[in-house]
């Protein structure tokens, strides 16, 4: 018998476990395996839950053979019997540091990101572990993060295993002003509420962008003009979401340079960093914009990728377990 082609969705196995009464929208989903990253994410993601008193859905994915390989009944019985007590050990030990927590389980045999990304529909979180921080961490993010992080329908935080659950410091928020940030602002807002603490908004500007709108008009190029403008437009852009929630100090943050490498010096500081994704197609949203790689992979604390939506449609999923206040 040869198994199906890899991307295909993944076929959940019959092992779930936990109590069903947390409603799909009403979760956060994290993915788990036997990485160091991994279980730490776990254990973000449980705090995370508490927090938002949302149920925590833990998955793991076992893999699949090569294409056109042979599945042996046995190796399959093997595989499923290792990856049931791996799930069912990591539950466990959710349940004993938080009893209150209502937690399923789902063991899957497929590819990790497929199962992430199917379990994760109408989720209003999904968590995912990333490898060690580092010079070459760019390069080896890891598969299943990033592209959970390019594709998933809910928002994706990445937590590295040196990642504090309940880490102290304000929520930031990058501000890139294109219009498309709602969805990041509203969830980095709930975020700053549930956390009892600050927000900071920070928008990054740089010579190579305004010199690109100001080519016939070289002299307008003041930097203090500019940084007064656009904290003022900054302001604008949040001014609904503070009377939204009253509760979140916000420090308004205007700063010359790369995105990246601002948002970077933002992370040595902050509790959670949260940028947004724009809508595209499947294909190229694999392809990540360069702030949110290089964030993924050097960040200090986690980082939420937020999908963009659509301004003019109610948020279905970001910030639904928090009330506006």
């Amino acid at each position: 018998m040869s198994r199906k082609d890899p991307n295909s969705p993944a076929q959940p196995t019959d092992s779930s476990s936990g109590s069903t009464s947390v409603h799909r929208r009403n979760r956060i989903v994290v993915g788990s395996s036997t990485s160091i990253s991994s279980r730490n994410a776990v254990v973000w993601a449980a705090a995370e839950a508490e927090r938002y008193r949302a149920g925590l859905h833990i998955v793991h994915a076992y893999p699949l053979p090569q294409l056109g390989q042979p599945m042996q009944h046995d190796v399959d019985d093997l595989l499923r019997n290792e990856a049931s007590v791996l799930l069912d050990r990591i539950a466990d030990n959710a349940r004993r540091d938080h009893p209150n927590l209502d937690i399923t389980t789902r063991l899957i045999h497929g590819a990790p990101v497929n199962a992430l990304r199917d379990e994760s529909v109408d989720a209003t979180l999904t968590v995912v572990g990333a490898k060690e921080s580092g010079r070459l961490a760019g390069a080896i993010l890891g598969s299943i993060a990033s592209a959970i992080a390019a594709v998933n329908p809910a928002p994706v935080a990445v937590i590295h295993p040196d990642h504090q659950a309940n880490g102290r410091g304000p929520v930031v928020v990058g501000i890139d002003g294109s219009g498309g940030n709602s969805a990041a602002i509203k969830f980095a807002f709930a975020e700053a509420s549930v956390r009892n603490t600050g927000l900071s908004a920070v928008y990054a500007w740089n010579e190579s962008v305004i010199e690109g709108s100001l080519h016939d008009n070289p002299s307008l190029l003041d930097p203090a003009a500019i940084e007064q403008e656009e904290t003022a437009a900054l302001s604008e852009t949040l001014a609904g979401w503070c009377e939204m929630y009253p509760d979140v100090v916000v420090a308004h943050e205007v700063r010359r340079g790369r995105p990246a490498s601002v948002l970077q010096e933002f992370t040595a500081s902050a509790s959670v960093m949260v940028v947004g994704r724009r809508s595209r197609g499947e294909f190229e949203a694999l392809v990540m914009g360069s702030t949110s790689r290089s964030l993924m992979a050097h960040s200090s604390c986690p980082v939420v990728i937020v999908r963009s939506v659509h301004t003019d449609h109610p948020d279905r999923r970001i910030g639904a377990l928090l009330p506006i206040r």
